[in-house]
């Protein structure tokens, strides 16, 4: 049992040692596929102010007449300024950071329901047009 303690408590210490804001690698992802195909899936369906719109989520996006970096911009009907766009892909190529596989990236797994979402499941399956956009991107990454 003692054994056991001490383990526990090396790994605990580790933990600790760990410097939360260290930089990580994330895969190469192509930037004129996200502003293409994955931009628009994800400004329509999860960029709503009580979702993903907001500055609180991991995954937050910017969309017209939604959340502004501005806020005196939000809700208004004007273009998004290059600033929110690159904030918008910045903030989903996180979500393949540490995966092996395309399909498990939280933006798919929530997205369809394999991982608890609290909006529910957005697309039925992984072969919804939207959903493949996504898994399209993740892949141009090297993600299998």
């Amino acid at each position: 049992m003692n054994a056991l303690r001490a383990l526990a408590w090396a790994l605990s210490l580790t933990a600790c040692l760990q410097t939360p804001d260290a930089p990580v690698d994330v895969p190469a992802l192509a930037s004129a596929l996200f502003a293409r195909e994955v931009a628009p899936v994800l400004e329509r369906r999860c960029a709503s102010l009580a979702c993903h719109g907001s500055e609180r989520r991991r995954l937050r996006v910017y969309a017209i007449g939604s959340l502004r970096r501005d806020a005196r911009r939000q809700h208004l009907v004007e273009p998004l300024t290059d600033d929110e766009r690159a904030a918008n892909e910045t903030s989903a190529r996180a979500f393949s950071e540490g995966v092996s596989a395309a399909r498990e990236s939280l933006l798919v797994t929530k997205a369809t329901g394999r991982v608890f979402h609290q909006g529910g499941a957005v697309f039925e399956h992984v072969d919804d047009p939207e959903c493949d956009a996504l898994l399209r991107w993740l892949r141009s990454g090297g993600l299998p």
